[in-house]
């Protein structure tokens, strides 16, 4: 994904995320497109053009599972909301494969799917736990 925004002096940022320009004071402009540059010029001039012929959006799954802040968005698609979708494809999914009264609780591994997580435990009617806790303070967990 790459969006990019405008700062109120004229200033140009590109990023991944949406909230990355917001935190900087940039306002999001738009995402770029699949197979779209984006040229600044030396006097702060940008343009756009299409460089493939048959372009395709294929989003990457690690952004919206993983990578990307819960309040992103990203193709015009927000990250919370698609957690909430995946938790709930995941509900439909265990429902017709299991009973729930098998499932003590939802636990969510890694951090980034407790939307998803949430989700799940409210549609299947169990409850949400947290039963693993990162340590913020310390280095790679």
């Amino acid at each position: 994904p790459l969006c990019f925004g405008k700062s109120a002096n004229g200033e140009f940022m590109v990023a991944s995320e949406s909230v990355a320009l917001e935190g900087t004071g940039h306002e999001l402009e738009r995402d770029l497109a699949p197979g779209e540059a984006l040229f600044v010029d030396m006097t702060g001039k940008v343009h756009t053009e299409q460089c493939n012929d048959n372009p395709s959006l294929n989003p990457c799954m690690f952004e919206f599972v993983y990578l990307a802040r819960p309040d992103s968005v990203m193709d015009g698609i927000s990250v919370y909301q698609a957690r909430l979708n995946m938790g709930e494809t995941l509900a439909q999914r265990v429902i017709s494969t299991m009973p729930p009264n098998e499932i003590d609780v939802v636990i969510p591994i890694p951090e980034s799917s407790r939307p998803s997580a949430m989700q799940l435990a409210h549609r299947i009617g169990k409850p949400y736990r947290e039963g693993f806790v990162k340590n913020r303070y310390v280095g790679r967990t």
